[in-house]
Protein backbone atom coordinates (compact mmCIF):
# COMPACT_ATOMS: atom_id res chain seq x y z
CA UNK A 1 0.00 0.00 0.00
CA UNK A 2 1.29 3.40 -0.91
CA UNK A 3 0.97 7.26 -1.42
CA UNK A 4 2.42 10.44 -3.27
CA UNK A 5 3.09 14.16 -4.53
CA UNK A 6 3.50 16.63 -7.53
CA UNK A 7 2.38 17.15 -11.11
CA UNK A 8 5.38 18.78 -12.72
CA UNK A 9 7.11 17.09 -15.64
CA UNK A 10 9.61 15.55 -13.22
CA UNK A 11 8.04 15.44 -9.74
CA UNK A 12 9.88 13.77 -6.90
CA UNK A 13 8.23 10.70 -5.45
CA UNK A 14 7.00 11.25 -1.92
CA UNK A 15 6.12 9.02 0.99
CA UNK A 16 3.57 6.31 0.29
CA UNK A 17 1.44 7.44 3.18
CA UNK A 18 -0.76 10.39 3.90
CA UNK A 19 1.76 12.86 2.44
CA UNK A 20 0.37 12.50 -1.08
CA UNK A 21 -1.79 15.58 -0.59
CA UNK A 22 -2.20 18.12 -3.36
CA UNK A 23 -0.54 20.85 -1.29
CA UNK A 24 1.41 24.03 -1.75
CA UNK A 25 4.68 22.14 -1.33
CA UNK A 26 3.95 20.50 -4.67
CA UNK A 27 3.08 23.44 -6.93
CA UNK A 28 1.47 22.96 -10.31
CA UNK A 29 3.60 24.18 -13.24
CA UNK A 30 2.65 27.56 -14.68
CA UNK A 31 0.00 27.27 -17.36
CA UNK A 32 0.51 28.49 -20.89
CA UNK A 33 -2.02 30.80 -22.56
CA UNK A 34 -5.11 28.90 -23.64
CA UNK A 35 -6.11 28.53 -27.26
CA UNK A 36 -9.42 30.24 -27.90
CA UNK A 37 -10.89 27.15 -29.54
CA UNK A 38 -10.72 25.35 -26.20
CA UNK A 39 -12.91 27.94 -24.49
CA UNK A 40 -15.96 26.66 -26.34
CA UNK A 41 -18.62 24.60 -24.63
CA UNK A 42 -19.45 21.04 -25.61
CA UNK A 43 -22.22 22.23 -27.91
CA UNK A 44 -19.68 23.66 -30.35
CA UNK A 45 -19.41 21.93 -33.72
CA UNK A 46 -16.84 19.15 -33.69
CA UNK A 47 -16.29 15.88 -35.50
CA UNK A 48 -16.73 12.89 -33.22
CA UNK A 49 -13.52 10.98 -32.64
CA UNK A 50 -13.15 7.51 -34.09
CA UNK A 51 -12.29 5.39 -31.04
CA UNK A 52 -11.13 1.79 -31.12
CA UNK A 53 -13.34 0.13 -28.48
CA UNK A 54 -12.88 -3.26 -26.85
CA UNK A 55 -15.27 -4.64 -24.25
CA UNK A 56 -13.95 -7.22 -21.82
CA UNK A 57 -16.95 -9.27 -20.72
CA UNK A 58 -19.07 -7.39 -18.19
CA UNK A 59 -15.99 -6.08 -16.39
CA UNK A 60 -14.40 -3.19 -18.30
CA UNK A 61 -14.12 -1.34 -21.60
CA UNK A 62 -10.97 0.00 -23.23
CA UNK A 63 -10.98 2.82 -25.77
CA UNK A 64 -8.12 4.17 -27.86
CA UNK A 65 -8.68 7.63 -29.35
CA UNK A 66 -6.34 8.94 -32.08
CA UNK A 67 -3.99 5.94 -31.80
CA UNK A 68 -2.42 6.62 -28.38
CA UNK A 69 1.09 5.33 -27.79
CA UNK A 70 2.79 3.88 -24.73
CA UNK A 71 5.09 6.07 -22.69
CA UNK A 72 6.75 6.24 -19.25
CA UNK A 73 5.02 9.47 -18.15
CA UNK A 74 1.29 8.95 -17.57
CA UNK A 75 -1.13 11.78 -16.75
CA UNK A 76 -4.30 9.95 -15.70
CA UNK A 77 -7.66 11.55 -14.93
CA UNK A 78 -11.06 10.70 -13.59
CA UNK A 79 -13.85 11.86 -15.92
CA UNK A 80 -16.93 13.23 -14.14
CA UNK A 81 -16.39 16.37 -12.07
CA UNK A 82 -12.73 16.31 -13.11
CA UNK A 83 -12.61 16.80 -16.88
CA UNK A 84 -16.33 17.38 -17.50
CA UNK A 85 -19.53 18.26 -15.63
CA UNK A 86 -23.20 17.92 -16.48
CA UNK A 87 -24.61 20.90 -18.38
CA UNK A 88 -26.85 22.25 -15.62
CA UNK A 89 -27.63 21.87 -11.93
CA UNK A 90 -28.96 18.30 -12.16
CA UNK A 91 -26.81 15.47 -10.80
CA UNK A 92 -26.82 12.82 -13.53
CA UNK A 93 -26.26 13.30 -17.28
CA UNK A 94 -29.37 12.96 -19.43
CA UNK A 95 -27.69 11.89 -22.67
CA UNK A 96 -24.42 11.87 -24.62
CA UNK A 97 -24.61 15.65 -25.17
CA UNK A 98 -25.26 16.58 -21.55
CA UNK A 99 -21.79 17.73 -20.59
CA UNK A 100 -19.50 20.76 -20.51
CA UNK A 101 -15.86 21.09 -19.63
CA UNK A 102 -15.33 21.11 -15.86
CA UNK A 103 -13.35 24.29 -16.45
CA UNK A 104 -12.51 26.08 -19.68
CA UNK A 105 -8.82 25.51 -18.95
CA UNK A 106 -9.15 21.72 -19.19
CA UNK A 107 -8.67 21.19 -22.97
CA UNK A 108 -5.70 23.53 -23.19
CA UNK A 109 -4.04 21.97 -20.17
CA UNK A 110 -4.44 18.49 -21.67
CA UNK A 111 -2.84 19.69 -24.90
CA UNK A 112 0.11 21.06 -22.93
CA UNK A 113 0.60 17.69 -21.30
CA UNK A 114 0.50 15.88 -24.62
CA UNK A 115 3.07 18.33 -25.99
CA UNK A 116 5.27 17.64 -22.96
CA UNK A 117 5.28 13.91 -23.74
CA UNK A 118 2.70 12.75 -21.23
CA UNK A 119 0.44 9.84 -22.17
CA UNK A 120 -3.14 10.92 -21.48
CA UNK A 121 -5.37 8.36 -19.78
CA UNK A 122 -8.93 8.47 -18.45
CA UNK A 123 -9.75 5.91 -15.73
CA UNK A 124 -13.39 6.05 -14.66
CA UNK A 125 -15.87 3.95 -12.68
CA UNK A 126 -19.20 3.62 -14.50
CA UNK A 127 -21.28 1.10 -12.55
CA UNK A 128 -24.46 1.81 -14.51
CA UNK A 129 -23.00 0.32 -17.71
CA UNK A 130 -22.74 -3.25 -16.46
CA UNK A 131 -24.80 -5.47 -18.76
CA UNK A 132 -26.61 -2.51 -20.35
CA UNK A 133 -25.62 -2.45 -24.02
CA UNK A 134 -27.63 0.67 -24.92
CA UNK A 135 -26.12 2.65 -22.07
CA UNK A 136 -22.69 1.46 -23.11
CA UNK A 137 -23.33 2.74 -26.63
CA UNK A 138 -24.47 6.11 -25.31
CA UNK A 139 -21.44 6.42 -23.05
CA UNK A 140 -19.10 5.54 -25.93
CA UNK A 141 -20.80 8.21 -28.05
CA UNK A 142 -20.26 10.72 -25.25
CA UNK A 143 -16.55 9.86 -25.12
CA UNK A 144 -16.33 10.18 -28.92
CA UNK A 145 -17.77 13.69 -28.64
CA UNK A 146 -15.35 14.62 -25.82
CA UNK A 147 -12.31 13.24 -27.62
CA UNK A 148 -13.50 14.81 -30.88
CA UNK A 149 -13.17 18.23 -29.30
CA UNK A 150 -9.74 17.44 -27.85
CA UNK A 151 -8.29 15.69 -30.90
CA UNK A 152 -5.53 14.29 -28.69
CA UNK A 153 -4.28 10.70 -28.39
CA UNK A 154 -5.88 9.20 -25.28
CA UNK A 155 -6.46 5.89 -23.54
CA UNK A 156 -9.93 5.42 -22.01
CA UNK A 157 -10.32 2.78 -19.29
CA UNK A 158 -13.87 2.20 -18.03
CA UNK A 159 -14.75 -0.06 -15.09
CA UNK A 160 -18.30 -1.45 -15.13
CA UNK A 161 -18.22 -3.96 -12.24
CA UNK A 162 -17.42 -4.02 -8.55
CA UNK A 163 -14.41 -6.20 -9.21
CA UNK A 164 -10.64 -5.69 -9.05
CA UNK A 165 -10.76 -3.29 -12.01
CA UNK A 166 -12.85 -0.76 -10.08
CA UNK A 167 -11.15 2.15 -8.31
CA UNK A 168 -9.72 2.32 -5.72
CA UNK A 169 -8.57 -1.17 -6.74
CA UNK A 170 -5.78 -0.95 -9.26
CA UNK A 171 -6.62 -3.60 -11.87
CA UNK A 172 -7.07 -1.14 -14.75
CA UNK A 173 -3.70 0.45 -14.07
CA UNK A 174 -2.08 -2.99 -14.13
CA UNK A 175 -3.86 -3.66 -17.43
CA UNK A 176 -2.27 -0.46 -18.76
CA UNK A 177 1.16 -1.46 -17.45
CA UNK A 178 0.90 -4.80 -19.21
CA UNK A 179 -0.22 -3.16 -22.45
CA UNK A 180 2.66 -0.68 -22.38
CA UNK A 181 5.16 -3.43 -21.69
CA UNK A 182 4.19 -5.06 -24.97
CA UNK A 183 5.98 -2.07 -26.49
CA UNK A 184 8.88 -2.32 -24.04
CA UNK A 185 7.69 0.58 -21.87
CA UNK A 186 7.71 0.65 -18.06
CA UNK A 187 5.48 3.33 -16.52
CA UNK A 188 7.53 5.60 -14.27
CA UNK A 189 5.72 6.17 -10.96
CA UNK A 190 7.87 9.21 -10.17
CA UNK A 191 6.67 11.08 -13.26
CA UNK A 192 3.08 9.83 -13.35
CA UNK A 193 0.03 10.97 -11.40
CA UNK A 194 -3.73 10.73 -11.07
CA UNK A 195 -6.24 13.60 -10.92
CA UNK A 196 -9.71 13.07 -9.48
CA UNK A 197 -12.46 14.70 -7.44
CA UNK A 198 -13.13 11.80 -5.02
CA UNK A 199 -10.52 13.03 -2.56
CA UNK A 200 -12.17 12.76 0.86
CA UNK A 201 -12.35 16.52 1.36
CA UNK A 202 -14.56 17.75 4.18
CA UNK A 203 -17.40 20.27 4.10
CA UNK A 204 -15.95 23.76 3.78
CA UNK A 205 -12.49 22.71 2.59
CA UNK A 206 -12.78 25.98 0.70
CA UNK A 207 -15.45 28.67 1.03
CA UNK A 208 -18.80 27.29 -0.10
CA UNK A 209 -17.49 23.79 -0.88
CA UNK A 210 -19.38 20.67 0.17
CA UNK A 211 -17.69 17.43 1.14
CA UNK A 212 -16.57 14.99 -1.53
CA UNK A 213 -18.92 12.07 -2.15
CA UNK A 214 -16.03 9.64 -1.67
CA UNK A 215 -12.24 9.32 -1.46
CA UNK A 216 -11.68 6.52 -3.97
CA UNK A 217 -9.56 8.58 -6.37
CA UNK A 218 -7.09 9.50 -3.65
CA UNK A 219 -7.01 5.88 -2.43
CA UNK A 220 -6.35 4.70 -5.99
CA UNK A 221 -3.26 6.89 -6.28
CA UNK A 222 -2.10 5.91 -2.79
CA UNK A 223 -2.29 2.20 -3.61
CA UNK A 224 -0.23 2.77 -6.75
CA UNK A 225 2.30 5.04 -5.08
CA UNK A 226 1.83 7.84 -7.60
CA UNK A 227 1.11 11.52 -7.03
CA UNK A 228 -2.48 12.60 -6.55
CA UNK A 229 -4.19 15.93 -7.32
CA UNK A 230 -7.71 17.23 -7.14
CA UNK A 231 -8.99 19.00 -10.27
CA UNK A 232 -9.11 22.25 -8.27
CA UNK A 233 -5.43 21.90 -7.48
CA UNK A 234 -4.32 20.63 -10.88
CA UNK A 235 -6.25 23.01 -13.11
CA UNK A 236 -6.81 26.01 -10.81
CA UNK A 237 -3.94 25.69 -8.29
CA UNK A 238 -6.39 25.76 -5.35
CA UNK A 239 -4.91 24.11 -2.28
CA UNK A 240 -6.82 21.86 0.16
CA UNK A 241 -5.27 22.05 3.66
CA UNK A 242 -4.08 18.76 5.15
CA UNK A 243 -6.63 18.87 7.96
CA UNK A 244 -9.51 19.37 5.51
CA UNK A 245 -9.48 15.85 4.07
CA UNK A 246 -9.32 12.30 5.39
CA UNK A 247 -9.57 8.64 4.43
CA UNK A 248 -12.59 8.31 6.72
CA UNK A 249 -12.96 6.36 9.94
CA UNK A 250 -10.95 3.35 8.76
CA UNK A 251 -7.42 3.31 7.38
CA UNK A 252 -5.79 -0.13 7.02
CA UNK A 253 -2.29 1.39 6.93
CA UNK A 254 -2.62 2.63 10.51
CA UNK A 255 -4.35 -0.48 11.86
CA UNK A 256 -2.42 -1.49 15.01
CA UNK A 257 0.40 -3.93 14.33
CA UNK A 258 0.51 -5.06 17.94
CA UNK A 259 -2.66 -5.91 19.84
CA UNK A 260 -3.80 -8.83 22.00
CA UNK A 261 -5.54 -11.60 20.10
CA UNK A 262 -8.30 -11.77 22.70
CA UNK A 263 -9.51 -10.35 25.98
CA UNK A 264 -9.84 -11.00 28.81
CA UNK A 265 -6.44 -12.68 28.76
CA UNK A 266 -6.73 -13.80 32.38
CA UNK A 267 -8.33 -17.04 31.16
CA UNK A 268 -6.94 -19.23 28.35
CA UNK A 269 -8.41 -19.19 24.86
CA UNK A 270 -9.23 -22.91 25.09
CA UNK A 271 -9.74 -25.13 28.16
CA UNK A 272 -7.79 -28.28 28.93
CA UNK A 273 -7.92 -31.13 26.45
CA UNK A 274 -10.93 -33.38 26.95
CA UNK A 275 -13.27 -30.56 27.97
CA UNK A 276 -16.63 -30.65 26.20
CA UNK A 277 -17.94 -27.18 25.51
CA UNK A 278 -19.66 -25.02 22.89
CA UNK A 279 -17.96 -21.97 21.41
CA UNK A 280 -20.39 -19.70 19.60
CA UNK A 281 -19.05 -17.00 17.30
CA UNK A 282 -20.71 -13.60 16.94
CA UNK A 283 -19.54 -11.00 14.45
CA UNK A 284 -19.90 -9.29 11.10
CA UNK A 285 -19.37 -11.32 7.95
CA UNK A 286 -15.67 -11.04 6.96
CA UNK A 287 -14.63 -10.16 10.51
CA UNK A 288 -12.08 -12.99 10.53
CA UNK A 289 -14.18 -15.73 12.13
CA UNK A 290 -13.41 -18.64 9.79
CA UNK A 291 -9.68 -17.90 9.61
CA UNK A 292 -9.56 -17.64 13.40
CA UNK A 293 -11.41 -20.95 13.79
CA UNK A 294 -9.01 -22.75 11.45
CA UNK A 295 -5.86 -21.30 12.95
CA UNK A 296 -6.61 -21.29 16.67
CA UNK A 297 -9.34 -23.87 17.32
CA UNK A 298 -9.73 -26.52 14.62
CA UNK A 299 -5.95 -26.93 14.36
CA UNK A 300 -6.06 -28.58 17.82
CA UNK A 301 -8.22 -31.42 16.46
CA UNK A 302 -10.47 -31.17 19.52
CA UNK A 303 -13.55 -29.40 18.09
CA UNK A 304 -16.29 -30.24 15.62
CA UNK A 305 -17.00 -27.44 13.16
CA UNK A 306 -20.48 -26.11 12.38
CA UNK A 307 -20.93 -23.47 9.70
CA UNK A 308 -24.12 -22.41 7.93
CA UNK A 309 -22.30 -21.58 4.67
CA UNK A 310 -21.43 -25.28 4.51
CA UNK A 311 -24.61 -26.81 5.94
CA UNK A 312 -26.90 -24.32 4.14
CA UNK A 313 -29.55 -23.91 6.86
CA UNK A 314 -29.85 -22.90 10.49
CA UNK A 315 -31.84 -26.06 11.26
CA UNK A 316 -29.00 -28.27 10.01
CA UNK A 317 -26.55 -26.30 12.16
CA UNK A 318 -28.65 -26.83 15.28
CA UNK A 319 -28.96 -30.55 14.48
CA UNK A 320 -25.18 -30.88 13.96
CA UNK A 321 -24.45 -29.23 17.33
CA UNK A 322 -26.94 -31.53 19.07
CA UNK A 323 -25.34 -34.63 17.51
CA UNK A 324 -21.84 -33.51 18.52
CA UNK A 325 -22.87 -32.90 22.11
CA UNK A 326 -24.61 -36.28 22.29
CA UNK A 327 -21.17 -37.78 21.56
CA UNK A 328 -19.54 -35.48 24.17
CA UNK A 329 -17.58 -33.69 21.45
CA UNK A 330 -16.72 -30.01 21.78
CA UNK A 331 -18.09 -27.85 18.98
CA UNK A 332 -17.46 -24.41 17.52
CA UNK A 333 -20.28 -22.60 15.69
CA UNK A 334 -18.91 -20.31 12.99
CA UNK A 335 -21.95 -18.18 12.11
CA UNK A 336 -22.65 -14.45 12.50
CA UNK A 337 -25.28 -14.95 15.26
CA UNK A 338 -26.13 -11.23 15.45
CA UNK A 339 -28.99 -11.29 17.97
CA UNK A 340 -30.47 -13.13 20.93
CA UNK A 341 -32.93 -15.03 18.74
CA UNK A 342 -30.11 -16.49 16.61
CA UNK A 343 -28.05 -17.43 19.67
CA UNK A 344 -30.84 -18.86 21.85
CA UNK A 345 -31.12 -22.38 20.29
CA UNK A 346 -27.42 -23.08 20.83
CA UNK A 347 -27.55 -21.84 24.41
CA UNK A 348 -30.53 -24.13 24.98
CA UNK A 349 -28.62 -27.12 23.54
CA UNK A 350 -25.65 -26.45 25.83
CA UNK A 351 -27.99 -26.31 28.81
CA UNK A 352 -29.72 -29.53 27.68
CA UNK A 353 -26.41 -31.40 27.54
CA UNK A 354 -25.08 -29.70 30.68
CA UNK A 355 -21.97 -28.24 29.02
CA UNK A 356 -20.67 -24.66 29.18
CA UNK A 357 -21.15 -22.33 26.22
CA UNK A 358 -18.84 -19.40 25.60
CA UNK A 359 -19.28 -16.55 23.13
CA UNK A 360 -16.37 -15.35 21.02
CA UNK A 361 -17.32 -11.81 20.02
CA UNK A 362 -15.39 -10.61 16.97
CA UNK A 363 -15.13 -6.88 17.51
CA UNK A 364 -14.40 -5.83 13.89
CA UNK A 365 -16.80 -3.02 12.96
CA UNK A 366 -18.61 -2.57 9.66
CA UNK A 367 -15.78 -0.59 8.01
CA UNK A 368 -13.14 -3.19 8.84
CA UNK A 369 -15.41 -6.07 7.81
CA UNK A 370 -16.24 -4.37 4.51
CA UNK A 371 -12.54 -3.92 3.82
CA UNK A 372 -11.92 -7.60 4.58
CA UNK A 373 -14.81 -8.54 2.31
CA UNK A 374 -13.14 -6.83 -0.67
CA UNK A 375 -9.67 -8.00 0.31
CA UNK A 376 -10.49 -11.69 0.39
CA UNK A 377 -12.39 -11.43 -2.91
CA UNK A 378 -9.90 -9.38 -4.91
CA UNK A 379 -6.41 -9.29 -3.40
CA UNK A 380 -5.27 -12.34 -5.36
CA UNK A 381 -5.72 -10.97 -8.91
CA UNK A 382 -4.29 -7.58 -7.92
CA UNK A 383 -1.16 -8.99 -6.30
CA UNK A 384 -0.67 -11.55 -9.05
CA UNK A 385 -0.82 -8.70 -11.60
CA UNK A 386 1.88 -6.84 -9.64
CA UNK A 387 3.98 -10.01 -9.52
CA UNK A 388 3.79 -10.36 -13.29
CA UNK A 389 4.93 -6.76 -13.73
CA UNK A 390 7.80 -7.33 -11.31
CA UNK A 391 8.91 -10.49 -13.12
CA UNK A 392 8.89 -8.76 -16.52
CA UNK A 393 10.82 -5.82 -15.10
CA UNK A 394 13.32 -8.14 -13.42
CA UNK A 395 13.87 -9.99 -16.69
CA UNK A 396 14.34 -6.72 -18.63
CA UNK A 397 17.73 -4.99 -18.99
CA UNK A 398 18.28 -2.50 -16.12
CA UNK A 399 17.61 0.97 -17.54
CA UNK A 400 16.72 4.24 -15.88
CA UNK A 401 15.54 7.29 -17.82
CA UNK A 402 17.53 6.16 -20.85
CA UNK A 403 16.43 5.65 -24.42
CA UNK A 404 16.70 2.05 -25.55
CA UNK A 405 15.68 0.27 -28.69
CA UNK A 406 13.24 -2.47 -27.87
CA UNK A 407 11.93 -4.88 -30.46
CA UNK A 408 8.75 -6.59 -29.33
CA UNK A 409 7.45 -9.41 -31.46
CA UNK A 410 3.80 -9.57 -32.41
CA UNK A 411 1.76 -10.63 -29.41
CA UNK A 412 -1.67 -12.21 -29.49
CA UNK A 413 -3.87 -12.02 -26.40
CA UNK A 414 -7.13 -13.95 -26.09
CA UNK A 415 -9.87 -12.76 -23.78
CA UNK A 416 -13.49 -13.56 -23.04
CA UNK A 417 -14.53 -10.16 -24.33
CA UNK A 418 -17.73 -9.51 -26.15
CA UNK A 419 -15.75 -7.21 -28.40
CA UNK A 420 -12.62 -8.18 -30.26
CA UNK A 421 -10.84 -11.30 -29.08
CA UNK A 422 -7.27 -10.65 -30.19
CA UNK A 423 -4.78 -7.81 -30.11
CA UNK A 424 -1.51 -7.43 -31.98
CA UNK A 425 1.52 -5.23 -31.46
CA UNK A 426 4.31 -4.74 -33.99
CA UNK A 427 7.96 -4.03 -33.23
CA UNK A 428 8.81 -0.48 -32.16
CA UNK A 429 11.56 1.83 -30.92
CA UNK A 430 10.65 3.11 -27.46
CA UNK A 431 11.81 4.94 -24.39
CA UNK A 432 11.95 2.53 -21.42
CA UNK A 433 12.03 3.38 -17.75
CA UNK A 434 12.70 0.76 -15.11
CA UNK A 435 9.96 0.40 -12.54
CA UNK A 436 10.18 -1.25 -9.13
CA UNK A 437 7.03 -3.02 -8.01
CA UNK A 438 6.60 -4.09 -4.40
CA UNK A 439 5.11 -7.56 -4.24
CA UNK A 440 3.60 -9.26 -1.24
CA UNK A 441 2.45 -12.80 -0.60
CA UNK A 442 -0.86 -14.01 -1.98
CA UNK A 443 -2.98 -15.79 0.61
CA UNK A 444 -2.90 -19.51 -0.18
CA UNK A 445 -6.65 -20.06 -0.20
CA UNK A 446 -9.44 -19.73 -2.74
CA UNK A 447 -10.87 -16.26 -3.33
CA UNK A 448 -14.18 -15.66 -1.56
CA UNK A 449 -17.17 -14.15 -3.30
CA UNK A 450 -17.70 -10.47 -2.54
CA UNK A 451 -20.74 -10.02 -0.32
CA UNK A 452 -23.16 -7.21 -1.10
CA UNK A 453 -23.39 -4.13 1.11
CA UNK A 454 -26.90 -5.27 2.08
CA UNK A 455 -25.44 -8.22 4.01
CA UNK A 456 -23.48 -5.87 6.26
CA UNK A 457 -26.38 -3.46 6.67
CA UNK A 458 -28.65 -6.35 7.66
CA UNK A 459 -26.21 -7.57 10.31
CA UNK A 460 -25.79 -4.07 11.74
CA UNK A 461 -29.57 -3.65 11.96
CA UNK A 462 -30.09 -6.96 13.79
CA UNK A 463 -27.06 -6.77 16.06
CA UNK A 464 -27.56 -7.11 19.82
CA UNK A 465 -24.40 -7.28 21.90
CA UNK A 466 -24.09 -10.65 23.67
CA UNK A 467 -24.35 -10.67 27.46
CA UNK A 468 -23.65 -13.21 30.20
CA UNK A 469 -27.34 -12.98 31.12
CA UNK A 470 -28.17 -14.93 27.95
CA UNK A 471 -26.48 -17.98 29.47
CA UNK A 472 -22.85 -17.70 28.40
CA UNK A 473 -20.20 -18.75 30.89
CA UNK A 474 -17.74 -16.31 29.32
CA UNK A 475 -17.57 -13.74 26.54
CA UNK A 476 -14.20 -13.31 24.90
CA UNK A 477 -13.60 -10.36 22.61
CA UNK A 478 -11.53 -11.32 19.57
CA UNK A 479 -9.44 -8.66 17.84
CA UNK A 480 -8.72 -8.77 14.13
CA UNK A 481 -4.97 -9.19 13.61
CA UNK A 482 -3.88 -9.52 9.95
CA UNK A 483 -1.27 -12.20 9.35
CA UNK A 484 2.10 -10.53 8.89
CA UNK A 485 2.92 -12.38 5.67
CA UNK A 486 -0.03 -10.78 3.85
CA UNK A 487 -0.09 -7.53 5.80
CA UNK A 488 1.19 -5.37 2.92
CA UNK A 489 -1.50 -6.69 0.57
CA UNK A 490 -4.15 -6.18 3.26
CA UNK A 491 -3.11 -2.54 3.74
CA UNK A 492 -4.00 -1.61 0.17
CA UNK A 493 -7.28 0.14 -0.51
CA UNK A 494 -10.04 -2.08 -1.90
CA UNK A 495 -13.19 -0.01 -1.32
Amino acid sequence: MSSSGSASSSPGKTSRRRSNTDDAANPIPAKKPMFSIFDKKSTSAAVNAVIDWKTYGTSFIIGQAYAPKAGPKVAAFDLDSTLISVNGKHKWPKNADDWVWWNTSVPGRLKELADEGYILVIITNQNGLDGKVEKQKEFKLKMEKICGQLQLPMWILISMQKDHYRKPMTGLWHWLETKFEEDGIHIDDDQSYYVGDAAGRHDGWKVGAVKDFNNTDRKFAVSLGIAFHTPEHFFLNQHCPEEKWSFGKFDPKVWPKQMPLFSPSSTPLLPESGTCEVILFCGFPASGKSSFAQKHILSTGRYEYVNQDTLKSREKCIKAVDESLQKSKAVVIDNTNPDKIARAPYIALAKKHNVPIRCFLFVADKDLATHNNYFRAFHRPLIEAAQKVQKRNRDSPPVANTVTTTTSSTTTATTNSIGEDTETRSSSTTTSIKKVVTVTKVRDEPARERLSEMVFASYAKKYQEPTLAEGFSEIKKINFVPDEDIREAWERWYC
